[in-house]
């Protein structure tokens, strides 16, 4: 970890990603890679050695215990009912249900259309009533026989930004001069800075005008495999 990346970690806790570890756990794995990135932040956000290798591990070790699989939904549920509570990491959706009067929640891959969930949970996190996150569930068998429900969600972390924090952000922004966050930029889209110039550096940086300009046309005329396309899906999942 160099100069940068500790600035940035100090900058931005919890929210800065080593993508080679990405690539290193992501092949053995069927998992979205921003589970992956939201587990590599929390648990390998340092350069000693040793801890990184042990945060690599306890990844793993979440994504096995954690992760819903869509053929292992009568597990999970049996898992809950079975220990009274459990965590997962799912794509969590909140419905309202007009004839009941009420909200219920689902998770993706765990089945089950019928998950009571208090009302702080999706007020604090609006984006779940609006087509859902990916999130860290705990999830809780409800063992009173006259409910109509066997499930309630107990507690919820997101895993995606429910709400983009303008203020937290720009607060970090000031920490970095205009050649570092340029640099910062190049890095995020998977190239080395210190390896390029600045003229190929704002080449790179002329390629993302669409992401923060409305209507704004870009045609870029090249040989295959020149990294056209290569920004893009590397800079957001979106495009």
């Amino acid at each position: 970890m160099d100069a940068l990346d500790q600035k940035l970690n100090d900058a931005y806790p919890g929210k800065v990603v080593q993508k080679d570890l990405l690539h290193q756990i992501k092949k053995g794995t069927n998992v979205p890679s921003f589970v992956l990135e939201f587990l590599l932040a929390k648990y390998c956000a340092s350069d000693d050695p040793d801890e990184v290798e042990a945060g690599k591990r306890a990844v793993i070790e979440t994504i096995e215990t954690n992760y819903v699989r869509p053929d292992e939904a009568n597990k999970a549920q049996s898992t809950v009912q079975q220990k009274g509570r459990h965590k997962f990491i799912d794509k969590l959706h909140v419905r309202y249900v007009e004839k009941e009067k009420r909200h219920w929640a689902e998770m993706e891959n765990f089945n089950s259309r019928r998950i009571a969930v208090n009302q702080k949970f999706y007020r604090e996190n609006d984006r779940i009533l609006q087509g859902g996150i990916w999130a860290e569930v705990t999830v809780c068998h409800n063992d009173i026989e006259d409910d109509d429900y066997a499930f309630y969600i107990e507690d919820m972390r997101p895993i995606q930004l429910s709400r983009f924090d303008l203020d937290s952000f720009l607060k970090g922004r000031e920490q970095f001069t205009r050649d570092e966050w340029i640099d910062v930029i190049i890095r995020s889209i998977g190239l080395e800075p210190s390896k390029i110039n600045q003229r190929v550096k704002f080449h790179f940086l002329a390629r993302l005008f669409t992401f923060v300009e409305a209507n704004y046309s870009f045609i870029e005329l090249g040989p295959r495999s020149t990294g056209k396309s290569y920004n893009f899906s590397e800079f957001s999942p979106y495009t």
